[in-house]
């Protein structure tokens, strides 16, 4: 945090450009933003100081450019702050931004049940969401996540580094942890959470997780190796404006192209170190 303070300390005397909300959604449009678009976004709202608009006015405008037969999707994961806390699902915040926080309590926005949790509003917010209570992991099949590559969606994270894909990356090490080995290490630990509905009915669900011990590690440089590596560079497009970082990827191809790599023993994890169970 400290550090990402004096980065911009410094980038606000270098990118000093202000831009509106027809300069950010124009870009967008540029990416593949479209009436009928299926969108889900990563931002980081300390990102947007040279934005002349708001949060509201933002997102009003996605929501405008999308259309009633668009969706938009956001994370929802929730912010607590105590070990065994009750999840509400109309009243905890989500620890994913400003943005997602603001969106979270749109009238009509629905959220789903689970520990990495999602908020959708649209025609495809139903599929998205009402099979994550039932995942195994945070990131499976059942996961809005993994569906995301199912409805021809496009994920854009806005101020969060020149090759930031975002929590789909995940869908890798929950697809094929029954299958290779390395993956499994991730998902060595059961846990039990708790939801509180909007009846205030209290349930329970069970969930696979890291184990305490387990240490991994991903980096900004990791992800941009293997995205330029690795990836068809007309399945995603990257754009800048002022200082903010804009990232739009195709949802079908990052993820089937995410679980082939892995697969292959190509991860952005530097720890553990995926050379170590694909040698041969």
């Amino acid at each position: 945090m400290l550090l990402n303070s004096w980065r911009r300390a410094v980038e606000r005397r270098i990118y000093k450009q202000k831009y509106d909300t027809h300069d950010l959604i124009s870009i967008m449009r540029s990416m593949g933003l479209k009436k009928g678009s299926n969108v889900f976004i990563h931002s980081s709202w300390d990102e947007f100081y040279n934005y002349t608009g708001t949060v509201d006015e933002f997102i009003g405008a996605i929501l405008g450019e999308i259309g009633k037969n668009g969706t938009l999707a956001m994370p929802a994961y929730p912010l607590l702050r105590k070990p065994g806390s009750v999840f509400d699902m109309e009243r905890t915040p989500t620890g994913a931004g400003l943005i997602a926080e603001t969106f979270r309590k749109y009238q009509g926005v629905k959220r789903s049940i689970n520990r990495h949790s999602v908020c959708a509003l649209g025609p495809m917010s139903d599929y998205l969401l009402e099979e994550h209570q039932f995942s195994v992991t945070c990131w499976d099949d059942k996961s809005p996540y993994y569906k995301l590559s199912k409805i021809n969606a496009i994920v854009f994270s806005l101020g969060l580094g020149k090759y930031f894909v975002g929590t789909m990356m995940h869908c890798a090490d929950s697809i094929l942890r029954a299958d290779v080995p390395y993956f499994s290490q991730f998902f060595g630990k059961e846990v039990v959470y708790k939801f509180r509905l909007s009846d205030q009915s209290v349930i329970e669900r069970v969930c696979l997780i890291t184990p305490d011990e387990f240490v991994c590690c991903f980096t900004n440089h990791s992800h941009s190796r293997v995205i330029r590596r690795y990836f068809d560079k007309t399945k995603y497009h990257k754009a800048k404006l002022s200082n903010l970082n804009i990232n739009m990827y195709q949802a079908e191809y990052c993820v089937n192209r995410i679980i082939e790599l892995g697969r292959r023993g190509i991860t952005v994890y530097l720890k553990p170190d995926p050379r170590e169970y694909f040698k041969g």
